[in-house]
């Protein structure tokens, strides 16, 4: 039996809008930056998050969160405390300094 065209045009916009949807849901992977990592952070309003709540939050790939968030340690931006697993991350004065600065007008 053959389809309408009208019932292929609805199961196609239904079928691309569901795409659309898992296409925005999905994370970035990649387009990152450390200024991403420090923006999540400083937007927070309290300066410090759980490691998984901060990829989370930027929306990186492991990858690209783990290299930003070493430059940022490194620069003086970040500090990591806490045990394996349970690490929390915390914005510097410096950190939040560049953030306001980063920050879109």
């Amino acid at each position: 039996m053959e389809r309408s065209k009208a019932e292929s045009f609805t199961a196609y916009l239904e079928a691309k809008q569901k795409s659309e949807r898992v296409t925005r849901a999905a994370p970035r992977s990649g387009g990152g930056t450390a200024l991403t990592v420090l923006a999540a952070l400083a937007s927070d309003g309290q300066g410090v998050m759980l490691l998984s709540d901060l990829q989370q939050a930027s929306g990186m790939s492991f990858l690209d969160f783990s290299q930003a968030l070493k430059r940022l340690v490194d620069t003086g931006y970040l500090t990591v405390k806490g045990e394996p697993g349970h690490e929390s991350v915390l914005i510097t004065k410096l950190g939040e300094e560049v953030a306001e600065l980063a920050r879109p007008a």
